[in-house]
């Protein structure tokens, strides 16, 4: 469960939970998870990734609801409203999770790359990202050719670090 605690939290803070209530947001969920793993057929489950996304959507639903009922109206409340109002559709809050599934990955992929390649090539790959590579190249005083050479390395390894951590963690 541990693997996907970044994923879980990136959730809960899209769905607008204040930062005080996350941890216990967070905690709900693993309880969840916990309590349904006896039953849980993990390989009649077309990818374990929704059913944890539905999960955490469910629990932060419950949350807000239960804030409902408490009568809390504070403004973080007031914000994030919008999850429980039926005028966004589940597609819009699936696109909200999809997205942060593919921030999750990236993130992972891109620490997990890291550790293969000097701090120099990654610092030079993570400012090619907004920066042009001559720029980048010119300032670190690498040889351009050099630049991109490392940029191409990195880049490839990190696409099949995305690729291999996605096909491990949806099974």
């Amino acid at each position: 469960m541990n693997q996907y605690r970044r994923y879980i939290y990136s959730i809960i803070h899209r769905m607008k939970i204040r930062p005080s209530d996350a941890d216990d947001v967070y905690q709900k969920v693993v309880v969840k998870l916990w309590k349904k793993l006896p039953e849980m057929d993990l390989h009649k489950m077309d990818y374990f990734r929704g059913y944890l996304a539905a999960v955490v959507r469910n629990t932060v639903n419950d949350y807000y609801r239960k804030l409902q009922r408490e009568g809390r109206r504070d403004d973080d409340f007031l914000e994030a409203e919008i999850f429980l109002n039926r005028n966004v559709s589940l597609p819009e809050i699936e696109k909200v999770i999809e997205m942060e599934w593919q921030h999750y990955l990236a993130v992972e992929s891109l620490e997990n790359v890291s550790a293969f390649f000097s701090d120099r090539a990654m610092e030079l790959f993570k400012r090619t990202l907004v920066e042009d590579i001559k720029t980048v190249a010119c300032d670190m005083d690498i040889p351009l050719s050099t630049a991109y050479r490392l940029n191409s390395r990195v880049k490839e390894a990190l696409r099949k670090e995305i690729n291999a951590l996605s096909k491990f963690l949806d099974g």
